[in-house]
């Protein structure tokens, strides 16, 4: 006993050595050091503490992602750590009445040896609210630019609704969900996956994912139709009789006077024009021009559509009536001649008392400034002369006959007119 209470002072003195030593040799080999790691993930744990209750938290932020992490440890610690040993928790047991929650920040091996970790910040900032649900039609639309002679035709998506659940605010916020095609350069019809966007009123993008929004689907199908165009003339038919006196001039103005029409290209390779009718295009018993507008897209054949998104199909009719109009003529008796002369006969016209015959005629103005008197010609037809006079042959003398005139088309004669007829037998 005695030999080992000996000399304790020198001994105690050694052992405060042999520490010292100690822990310079473990500094100098194994010396502490850092290393820093960025944009750590922060897991949250019991959410459904809140929700729960019937109600959603989003993160404010982004402050459930750490900048940066710096751990101290031993040298050999460190290089045997990498950024996926780093583990970021909150637990929303400790939610604070400012709805932040203190971030918890370990190692998944050798925490027992880190000697400290310094975080760029340290709390995670929630929002806490009632949720909202509601479900909402899916809207579909194009963009970008078509090869030209093509048009976009029918859009369809294979799902039309999508259910949307958030917090309140946001939900309210949402006023239509939509997916956009882009078109450039197609000619044939498409068939895509497309991604759904919300947008609020004013048409500004919502972004869901950080506003915590859920949505039962994301992406939908969506088929576009790309129909070949093609231009046509518009033509109308109009039914029905002016009023006694007046007539067509045959003049429909139309506005537009032709129009693209769209379909796949063998329904419009053939359509050449586009006939319009419609119960509105009746001029009976009219004294002037008839103006109404029609629906052209009630004429387009089966399969055609209006390739013009700008135009409505409506088009503005005026069709023209004027009123008809007497004109006398002196028609020389040398310009009627002889038709369906009979064998045996010599059959002509007397002109032994007049030189002229008067010539009545009715039509409208622009017709009857074609008619020149000089060139007005008239004939007797020798069937009609018998049928007038209820006889099968002729015998020689003199007969009354009527003469018919070449007149332009939409004039008409007010008053027969009739000469005499000498007929005389052949030697």
């Amino acid at each position: 006993m005695k030999k080992i209470m000996a000399n304790w002072g020198l001994k105690l003195a050694s052992l405060i050595f042999a520490i010292i030593v100690w822990f310079l040799v473990t500094n100098i080999n194994d010396p502490i050091t850092s290393v820093r790691y960025t944009n750590i993930p922060v897991t949250i744990k019991n959410g459904n503490l809140i929700t729960d209750k019937g109600q959603v938290y989003t993160v404010l932020d982004g402050s459930d992602t750490i900048s940066s992490v710096t751990i101290y440890a031993p040298r050999g610690v460190i290089d045997s750590l990498s950024q996926s040993n780093v583990v970021a928790t909150a637990d929303i047991q400790e939610l604070s009445s400012l709805n932040t929650i203190s971030i918890n920040v370990t190692t998944n091996k050798y925490s027992d040896k880190i000697e400290n970790i310094v975080l760029s910040s340290d709390v995670v900032k929630l929002n806490v609210e009632r949720k909202a649900s509601k479900g909402m039609a899916i809207s579909a639309t194009t963009s970008g630019t078509l090869t030209d002679g093509y048009v976009v035709g029918d859009i369809t998506t294979e799902q039309n609704m999508v259910r949307l659940s958030g917090p309140e605010s946001f939900v309210n916020k949402i006023a239509k969900a939509s997916v956009d095609v882009d078109v450039t350069g197609f000619t044939s019809n498409i068939g895509t996956d497309a991604d759904i966007v919300l947008y609020d009123s004013d048409g500004n993008v919502l972004d869901a994912a950080s506003s915590g929004v859920s949505m039962n689907i994301k992406t939908v199908r969506v088929n576009v139709q790309i129909l070949q165009t093609k231009y046509v003339p518009v033509s109308y038919t109009i039914t029905g009789e002016p009023a006694a006196g007046y007539a067509l001039t045959g003049e429909v103005e139309s506005t537009p006077e032709q129009i693209l029409v769209a379909g796949r290209s063998s329904a419009i390779s053939s359509i050449n024009e586009i006939v319009v009718e419609d119960e509105l295009l009746d001029v009976t018993g009219m004294t002037g021009n008839l103006v109404c507008t029609v629906d052209i897209t009630k004429s387009l054949p089966s399969g055609v559509t209006l390739g013009d998104s700008d135009f409505n199909g409506t088009a503005s009719i005026v069709v023209h009536i004027e009123p008809l109009i007497d004109s006398v003529y002196d028609v020389s008796i040398r310009n009627i001649g002889i038709t369906n002369s009979l064998e045996g006969y010599k059959i002509s016209i007397d002109d032994t008392e007049y030189e002229t015959v008067s010539l009545t005629v009715q039509g409208l103005k622009a017709n009857l400034d074609l008619i020149d008197a000089g060139n007005i010609m008239g004939e007797v037809d020798v069937n009609k002369l018998l049928e007038n006079n209820g006889i099968t042959e002729l015998s020689e003398g003199t007969y009354s006959a009527e003469v018919n005139f070449n007149l332009p088309s939409g004039v008409s004669i007010r008053t027969p007119v009739y000469v005499y007829v000498n007929v005389e037998k052949n030697n």
